[in-house]
């Protein structure tokens, strides 16, 4: 064996127990921030176009209005709306010593979104299950929300990939919100949000029929 072969075993090895520690810390991370927020909510809809971001946002600001400290976390990292509609888009996330600042909307209300971090709003996001896994990781990690008494993730539509990662990855998740529509397709898929809950063993706290006046 060559010392060239040696020193990429080395050098691979080396790159692996980094990604390991790296991995740990986040891990570590990401509990110190959770056991800080007193109640985490998830607003979730088996479809799109039902609302759920205008429900998510009116509740976050309703409890901040009423004294409580809340942050909400726009988690739809490919359809994100919540920085257009609390007024933030286009300006980016910073960052500190500590970890990544979420954007103030007022006193009690703090937020962060992919709209934040991408180059420009109608810029796709084209990624795959793992990089989609890491930000949310990071979202909830890398953070500093602070101590606060309610976080909001404003969940992606359906039940696959990425909600199921956001409800492994928030421990004592409060329990979700279900928004749904009059339509009977989204009643329909209203149900499939109901069994995806039960099946986690994670509490309904309600189900909402949006645009129904």
């Amino acid at each position: 064996m060559t010392d060239n072969t040696n020193s990429n075993i080395q050098n691979s090895e080396k790159a692996r127990e980094g990604k390991i520690a790296a991995s740990k810390k986040l891990n570590e991370q990401l509990k110190q921030n959770m056991s800080k927020i007193k109640h985490k909510i998830l607003v979730l809809s088996n479809k799109g176009g039902v609302g759920k971001s205008s429900i998510a946002i009116n509740l976050a600001c309703s409890l901040s209005e009423k004294g409580f400290k809340v942050g909400i976390l726009d988690a739809d990292l490919h359809g994100p709306s919540v920085a257009t509609m609390l007024g933030f888009e286009g300006k980016k996330l910073q960052g500190s010593s500590e970890g990544i600042i979420p954007m103030s909307v007022s006193p009690n209300l703090v937020a962060v979104s992919m709209a934040s971090l991408i180059e420009t709003s109608d810029a796709p996001l084209i990624w795959r299950g793992p990089l989609k896994m890491m930000a949310l990781k990071q979202f909830l990690g890398e953070v500093e929300w602070g101590n606060l008494d309610y976080l909001i993730v404003d969940s992606p539509p359906g039940t696959g990939d990425e909600p199921l990662s956001i409800c492994q990855l928030i421990p004592e998740l409060e329990g979700g919100v279900i928004v749904t529509t009059p339509q009977k397709v989204a009643l329909l898929d209203s149900r499939k949000c109901i069994n995806f809950l039960k099946n986690l063993k994670i509490p309904i706290l309600g189900i909402i029929e949006n645009m129904s006046g």
